[in-house]
C-alpha cells in the first residue's frame, strides 16, 4: 500500500507560492511575482548589494534581472517551519541566465525566506535572502 503524506495548510500555501514564483519567472512577469510573493514592506537580500526594501525597489530589481538575461529559476524548498503568523522556507535554487544569445549559465545556490501572514490571510515574504554556492 502506498504511503501518503498529508501536508498542513501552511506548508501547502508556501509550496504554492514557490510554484507561482517559478511560473512568474518563466513567464517574465515581475509585476505579478512581486504582487503575489512580497509584502509591501519586504526586503530582498541579494549577494553583493545592499538590501532592497519595498515592492517598488524589488520590482525594479526583477525588471533589471530580466533585462540581464534571467530566463529560468528552479526552487526546491526542503524545510518549512511555521508558528502563528510567521513562517520560513529554506531550500536550494538553480537560476539560468542567457549571458549572450544562445549562451546559458546556470548558478546554484541556497535561500531562506521569512513569511508573515497578512491581514487578508495570505502569506507574503518579508525577508528573501539568497546566495550562490560558488
Amino acid at each position: 500500500m502506498p504511503i501518503s503524506t498529508v501536508l498542513d495548510a501552511t506548508t501547502r500555501d508556501l509550496q504554492l507560492l514557490d510554484e507561482e514564483f517559478t511560473r512568474c519567472i518563466r513567464h517574465r512577469d515581475p509585476e505579478r511575482l512581486v504582487e503575489l510573493f512580497y509584502a509591501s514592506d519586504a526586503q530582498l537580500q541579494v549577494p553583493g548589494r545592499a538590501p532592497i526594501f519595498g515592492r517598488a525597489a524589488i520590482l525594479a530589481y526583477f525588471h533589471q534581472a530580466f533585462e540581464s538575461g534571467l530566463i529560468d529559476l528552479k526552487l526546491e524548498s526542503n524545510q518549512y517551519e511555521a508558528e502563528h503568523d510567521l513562517a520560513c522556507a529554506v531550500g536550494r535554487y538553480a537560476k539560468t541566465v542567457e549571458t549572450h544569445p544562445g549562451l546559458l549559465h546556470t548558478e546554484e545556490g541556497k535561500y531562506t525566506v521569512v513569511f508573515r501572514r497578512q491581514g487578508d490571510g495570505h502569506w507574503r515574504a518579508i525577508v528573501d535572502s539568497f546566495s550562490s554556492n560558488s
